[in-house]
């Protein structure tokens, strides 16, 4: 006697059940008083979510009148929602799929978590969560006010999708209600000139080694040269991580005295001259490089080695981006035009984002800076009362 399909099917989600014998996955689901089994001809689970979604959705379009009563529970949909975001940029993939897995670990509506139906789900539920992951201001685990607002964009659009793909008839999350926060202060801590070569100094040479401590070695003193070099080049030429991380060997011309690069976040390329500050820098990696042709820059990043020079020295948290601001505000303070010193750090805003970034903070802890400021607003002053 022939054994049912029935007999091999198990549950494992809302309208998603798994042969028991070669594991593939199949839709089911009550169309019109009958219960239907539509194989998914998939064994992988996120596929196999995915063409649930599609599949519940083309039942519920070919069902005259029907309001959506889609069984889709909360995690189901977060995947479909990842599946229909592969056409967003790399970055944007990455956001989303941090928040989603912090969704996972934390929505706990009703106690059901991700399997609670999309349809139950309420806009309390949704304001709460948000109010759990921004946390408070006693315990210091409060989010940003940007990053509490891109938390906020997700569930919008994720609930948009579920209205579009017929699960739901109506979003539960009232945009009106949950306001996006406004923008908050941003504090930027820029080195010294002092500060900055002492850093790099640190990284090179620590003035510490790494003690034994009962395992094989004994003493040795610990030398970051890679490193050293990698920090020295965000600040001497401004640029970010990921730019000089790329960083070729071709990409710096000599004859024509400039570097280029191609920009991370958008792809269009740039360039800076080689400042004579620079050029010593580049031209001991380039008699040092063996290839002359390839990377030139054996590390990615310089985060750790920056983190432990700066607490070993007592300094501010001052991070990577810190180096490249320390370039920008030098530059600043010499008097280059602010249009320029954005076209030299690939920016088409016209100087925009430095002026609203990072001029607010140059110079505010430079008393000789200031001096000189002083100084020629009083010569300007005096010029003007005696004509």
């Amino acid at each position: 006697m022939k054994i049912p399909l029935t007999h091999y099917l198990k549950p494992v989600a809302p309208n998603l059940y798994r042969h028991s014998e070669n594991l593939t996955y199949y839709a089911v689901k009550k169309i019109n008083g009958k219960k239907v089994r539509h194989p998914l001809n998939t064994a992988d689970r996120k596929t196999a979510d995915r063409k649930l979604l599609q599949w519940l959705g083309e039942q519920q379009m070919n069902t005259p009148g029907a309001t959506p009563t889609c069984d889709m529970t909360v995690g189901q949909l977060l995947t479909a929602f990842a599946a229909a975001r592969v056409g967003t940029s790399k970055s944007t993939q990455t956001t989303e799929a941090g928040i989603t897995k912090k969704m996972r670990e934390t929505f706990d509506a009703k106690g059901q978590g991700m399997n609670l139906l999309v349809t139950r789900v309420r806009h309390s539920h949704l304001i709460i969560w948000l109010a759990t992951i921004y946390g408070n201001e006693e315990s210091g685990s409060k989010m940003r006010h940007s990053t509490y607002n891109r938390h906020r964009l997700f569930l919008i659009q994720l609930f948009d999708f579920a209205v579009t793909e017929t699960i739901i008839e109506h979003s539960p999350f009232d945009a009106e209600m949950i306001p996006a926060k406004g923008k908050q202060r941003v504090v930027r801590r820029v080195p010294t000139e002092a500060e900055f070569r002492t850093m790099v100094q640190e990284i090179r040479k620590p003035q510490w080694k790494i003690e034994n401590k009962g395992r094989c070695g004994g003493q040795r003193p610990l030398t970051q040269d890679d490193a050293a070099d990698f920090a020295e080049y965000l600040g001497l030429a401004g640029v970010g991580q990921a730019e000089a991380s790329s960083l070729q060997w071709p990409d710096v011309d000599w004859e024509r005295n400039i570097v280029n690069y191609t920009r991370r976040k958008t792809g269009k390329p740039f360039s800076h001259p080689i400042y004579a500050w620079l050029r010593p820098l580049l031209k001991r990696l380039h008699d040092e490089s063996k290839t002359k042709a390839g990377r030139i820059f054996a590390i990615k990043d310089v985060k750790r080695s920056l983190n432990g020079a700066k607490k070993r020295l007592g300094y501010p948290n001052f991070t990577q981006r810190s180096l490249r601001a320390f370039l920008i505000g030098r530059l600043w303070k010499a008097g280059v035009d602010v249009k320029v010193i954005a076209l030299w750090q690939g920016h088409s805003d016209g100087g925009k984002l430095i002026m609203d970034t990072y001029t607010e903070v140059f110079g505010s802890n430079d008393e000789d800076y200031q001096r000189q400021q002083l100084a020629k607003a009083e010569g300007k002053i005096v010029e003007f009362a005696a004509a």
